[in-house]
């Protein structure tokens, strides 16, 4: 393995890792609206000066809300692969709450609810399931990129997203589904979701972008991209961002797949 393909590789790391700090990130918010939900429920159902039981429930719905908004905050502000875990411990606090609340009732000689019973079990089957996914992510990102590599890969995120194949000859546009734009970079293709947060970080021999010969008059031929094999539905490709391409593909390897269909 030479030192492009282990750079590459590395590369595809912190794209990897970067997705999964958004989708940490948007579940954050998520945490958010759940815990703003809950403080309304809790208020709706149980009258914090009724007394009793009634007010004990209360409160610790207000402190289970409160923690899940926390949560949510820190996912949102810092999102790290530690997010999965404190949803590890926050569907774990649900879940014994709902389980021992039940359990309590039971104590009593009451009937308990089924539903939240089975609520409660849910739960923490899903607080198993995420601790499990965080043992694996820790193992995948042992090595996790530092905060100024992750700041220079979003800066170029950005660049590829703005830049114009008119006025750089290192980008393509590739209006497919989803909508990619690339930077040519050496013997390096960045391809970058127009809408998204997906990167792919390739050689030549990874992908393949293929164009019409027929001119039909109006500067853009029907073109086929693929990328590791997967092949996206056929979309126009300007002339500007095929002249870019091939010329790219002219210095490379023998390897790089270039050519018209």
């Amino acid at each position: 393995m030479n030192d492009e393909v282990v750079m590459r590789l590395r590369l595809q790391s912190v794209a990897a890792y970067r997705e999964l700090c958004r989708s940490v990130q948007r579940s954050g918010r998520e945490n958010i609206v759940f815990a703003l939900l809950m403080l309304g429920l809790a208020f709706f159902f149980f009258q914090p000066r009724a007394g009793g039981i009634a007010t004990i429930v209360f409160y610790l719905y207000v402190g289970l809300a409160l923690g899940e908004f926390a949560v949510g905050l820190f996912k949102s502000l810092y999102p790290t692969a530690e997010g999965i875990l404190l949803d590890s411990f926050v569907l774990l606090v649900f879940a014994g709450w709902n389980i021992g609340w039940q359990g309590l009732w039971l104590a009593r000689g009451l009937p308990p609810n089924i539903l939240i019973l089975l609520l409660g079990v849910w739960m923490l089957f899903g607080s198993i399931s995420r601790f499990r996914s965080y043992l694996v992510l820790r193992k995948l990102f042992a090595e996790r990129p530092s905060a100024e590599h992750m700041a220079w890969f979003d800066d170029l995120v950005y660049e590829i997203k703005t830049a114009d194949p008119q006025t750089d000859e290192l980008v393509l546009d590739l209006p497919t589904n989803p909508h990619w734009k690339a930077k040519l970079l050496g013997s390096t293709a960045f391809f970058v979701a127009v809408n998204g947060n997906s990167v792919w970080v390739t050689g030549p021999e990874d992908f393949a972008l293929r164009r019409e010969k027929t001119e039909r008059g109006t500067g853009w031929r029907k073109a086929m991209l693929s990328i590791h094999g997967e092949r996206y539905p056929e979309f126009d490709l300007s002339d500007v961002s095929w002249s870019n391409y091939t010329k790219w593909a002219a210095g490379q390897r023998p390897t790089a797949p270039a050519g018209t269909t």
